[in-house]
């Protein structure tokens, strides 16, 4: 009985990762990516990164997870998880235009199948964070004038 229930749950979790890739590329070999979309879990969070202001990437492995930093202008993203090189060579090439952090069940099932190579990203983090840089625009972290205003650069 307990082998039906893992067939079952398998199946209910390969259903909820149809079309949920962890990241995409541009589909014409010729063209190039404009932006990085980067997705949160649970698909409420999404930030995008002009490639206009990409000023580069620095990719470490740490023991088993994998590190990718990407720095565009004054904002970074850190990208943690396995197979990070397919991320890096559709940097490279142009067309990565899109990151989506996998919830943990579908992270581990790529760990113990992942027969297309695809990257597993287990966590992703912007640097400054949204909420920082939502509170600067609109002022609240200036004391004295209360209202929105420009980033300082």
């Amino acid at each position: 009985m307990p082998e039906a229930k893992s067939r079952i749950l398998h199946k209910i979790l390969e259903q909820g990762a149809e079309g949920e890739k962890s990241f995409t590329k541009e589909r014409q070999l010729s063209a190039q990516a404009l932006s990085l979309h980067v997705e949160r879990k649970g698909g409420r969070q999404a930030e995008g990164f002009s490639w206009a202001h990409y000023v580069g990437h620095h990719w470490s492995g740490e023991g088993e997870r994998e590190k990718l930093v990407v720095l565009f202008g004054e904002r970074a993203v850190e990208v943690e998880g396995h197979n990070l090189k397919v991320l890096v060579d559709g940097i490279r090439d142009g067309q990565l235009n899109g990151i989506r952090e996998l919830p943990s069940a579908n992270a581990a099932l790529l760990r113990q199948s992942n027969p297309d190579d695809e990257p597993i990203i287990e966590s992703v983090k912007c640097y400054p964070e949204f909420d920082e840089i939502l509170k600067e625009i609109k002022g609240e972290n200036n004391d004295k004038a209360r209202h929105a205003r420009r980033l300082e650069r």
